[in-house]
């Protein structure tokens, strides 16, 4: 599949987008919507996932404005109004950090979110109060909050080993999954909650215990229509494929030599897939808010990696979970606490 095709047929749409009367960094939720802060975030990340260094492809005046548009839906305390659907506090906030460090800017006000889960002895408490068996949207918490705390400079690195402790013991070994012994709600709930979560494994080195059993368990989810998702009548890619696409590539990654061309072949069912449904329905794509267009450009990214002779652009695309420079937690933010 020819992404450069793609890469250009996104730019010209998010273009399409752009609020051309409101300030720098203003664009719609869609064509005839109005505008909104995440549709602001969305279109930072998706262009940075598509190689796109916004720090040298736009003027410092251009990424300043932006960087204020996306502030001024930060209130004093440190916190996001606007934040899209059913949302939490800490995904608007790492969603900030991503498109703010893409930028190459800061958020206007401190904050206080991440004051609960500092306390070292208060690591375990505030794991336990995640909702594991509906860990699909919970795990944004951990997103948001955990992982992009340890992204900063004051984070202790007994702090971290406190984190990685209680997720190396409350790991299920037989199937890579969290939280051992508790079930969850769907089928779902294990993957959407994984990805989440196995970033800070990879960006901090730190061992993951059960590469082998995860990689089996995620290819057990996949459906005879090449999806994970089982939900009919869905827009036809989702952002649970790109979880299964970056579990995959991680874990792959881990342990090349488990199941290698298993992995290849599902990635190469699952694009082929992605490649009907870009052909076919793309109207029906583009209709959809930029935040459902970055799960799409999101799961872009991993084809790429999994398969690059087969999905083909001179630019390399990245992915919303292992680009680093989504949290430059230091560059973005100055925490209160």
């Amino acid at each position: 599949m020819n992404l450069t095709g793609v890469r250009n047929i996104l730019t010209a749409h998010l273009e399409s987008l752009r609020d051309r009367d409101g300030p720098a960094g203003s664009y719609r939720g869609g064509r005839g919507r109005r505008t909104d802060l995440y549709a602001s975030l969305d279109v930072a990340i998706m262009r940075t996932l598509m190689g796109d260094d916004l720090r040298l492809s736009l003027a410092a005046a251009e990424r300043l404005g932006w960087a204020d548009h996306i502030n001024s839906f930060q209130k004093p305390d440190g916190t996001f109004t606007d934040v899209f659907t059913h949302h939490s506090q800490l995904h608007a906030h790492g969603m900030v950090i991503g498109a703010l460090g893409a930028l190459g800017e800061r958020m206007r006000y401190p904050h206080s979110l991440y004051t609960p889960l500092i306390p070292v002895d208060q690591v375990g408490t505030w794991l336990r109060q995640i909702d594991w068996a509906a860990q699909w949207s919970a795990s944004h918490l951990f997103w948001g909050g955990m992982h992009c705390y340890s992204m900063s400079a004051t984070c202790p690195d007994e702090w971290k080993q406190a984190v990685f402790t209680w997720l190396d013991d409350h790991l299920d070994r037989d199937t890579g999954w969290w939280v051992r012994g508790i079930p969850h709600t769907d089928r779902h709930q294990a993957l959407g909650g994984c990805a989440h979560i196995l970033p800070i494994y990879q960006h901090h080195h730190h061992p993951f215990p059960a590469p082998e059993r995860l990689i089996d368990s995620v290819l057990a989810m996949q459906l005879p229509d090449a999806r994970w998702l089982d939900d009919p009548g869905h827009y036809p890619v989702s952002y649970l494929e790109l979880d299964a696409l970056y579990t995959l590539k991680f874990t792959g990654d881990l342990a090349p030599h488990h199941r290698g061309g298993e992995i290849r072949d599902a990635v190469r069912r699952f694009g082929q897939t992605v490649e009907a449904a870009w052909n076919s329905r793309r109207p029906e794509l583009l209709a959809e808010h930029p935040h459902i267009l970055l799960g799409l450009v999101g799961t872009f990214g991993p084809l790429q990696q999994h398969l690059p002779d087969e999905f083909t652009d001179t630019a390399k695309w990245t992915d919303i979970f292992s680009d680093r420079r989504l949290y430059q937690t230091d560059v973005t933010t100055a925490s209160s606490v």
